[in-house]
């Protein structure tokens, strides 16, 4: 059972040594600070639902469990999207649980769950906004899917369902999809490699699996807890796991070498290019670096 779906819906939905290039990770600091101004930690997780950058403010689009948020990142300044969604004839605020992704100018696309229960079916299936957010429209699936990631890639939509523990790929902007069931357990991130539409990498909370047929079939790749992934160049795959300890990958993951460290617990990459990237702490807390995961700097705190 997810969390999301427990909250919503209560529905239901061999150790491997770690292979690396011989170079160690670095142990992460412990015991970070959290702040609970932008997540409420008296639930379960997830904490942080998604990271994204609009693309003509700049600004950090980020959901958590207690909302979304726009945050300009000069000032650090939040403002609260509160925004609707219509369907069936029925209407209802959507933010909280939120899963988003910029798609175009204004326009963004997501999954999620209706702020208010019985207004409209618990699993909104794939939605779309083309007003940055303030309103929202049922694309497909609703009732039926709620995607916890959605990766955009050599022309296709690919997103993770958790009420039908598959993966969905979709060639007509998300109106239909293809149906590849994933390994066990729920799956908390996966990557597409930018080289190779039928190469991709899932983790669920303990363990990393790779697919070579477009998610037709898996096999375990290493045991590790709480892994975050991103994956900006065929060459540089990135997992973030759950101490903090950052890594990187040239193999597809095969194997890996030590990156760097952050301190707090790792939730959403966003990948600019091979070498820059952001990452959001279970806080909301938003980090940035500009040489491959080696240095990190705080570009938000809550």
């Amino acid at each position: 059972m997810t969390a999301r779906a427990a909250m919503w819906a209560g529905a239901a939905v061999a150790t491997l040594a770690l292979a690396t290039t011989g170079c160690g990770a670095p142990a992460a600091p412990q015991g970070a600070a959290r702040s609970d101004r932008l997540v409420d930690f008296t639930k379960k997780p997830p904490y942080v639902n998604a990271l994204d950058i609009d693309p003509e403010t700049k600004d950090f689009l980020l959901t958590t469990n207690r909302g979304f948020f726009r945050i300009e990142p000069g000032s650090g300044k939040v403002r609260r999207i509160r925004g609707t969604i219509s369907a069936q004839g029925k209407r209802s605020t959507v933010g909280t649980f939120l899963e988003v992704l910029v798609a175009g100018r204004r326009r963004l696309i997501g999954s999620g769950h209706p702020d208010r229960q019985g207004a409209l079916p618990s699993f909104l299936g794939f939605i779309r906004s083309d007003d940055a957010g303030r309103t929202w429209t049922v694309v497909s699936r609703l009732g039926d899917a709620d995607l916890h990631k959605i990766v955009l890639a050599h022309g296709r939509m690919y997103a993770f369902d958790a009420v039908l523990s598959a993966l969905l790929v979709s060639r007509d902007g998300g109106r239909t999809f293809t149906e590849n069931f994933t390994p066990r357990g729920l799956i908390i991130d996966f990557e597409v490699d930018p080289a190779d539409p039928r190469r991709i990498v899932a983790s669920n909370a303990s363990e990393l699996f790779r697919s070579l047929d477009g998610g037709a079939s898996w096999r375990p790749l290493d045991r590790r807890e709480g892994i975050r992934l991103a994956w900006p160049a065929a060459d540089a795959l990135y997992r973030a796991l759950k101490d903090g300890t950052v890594q990187r990958s040239a193999d597809g993951g095969e194997t890996w070498e030590a990156a760097g460290a952050v301190n707090g617990e790792p939730y959403k990459f966003r990948a600019i290019s091979r070498d820059e990237l952001y990452l959001a702490l279970s806080d909301g807390t938003i980090l940035h670096t500009t040489d491959a995961a080696r240095s990190w700097k705080a570009v938000f705190r809550p």
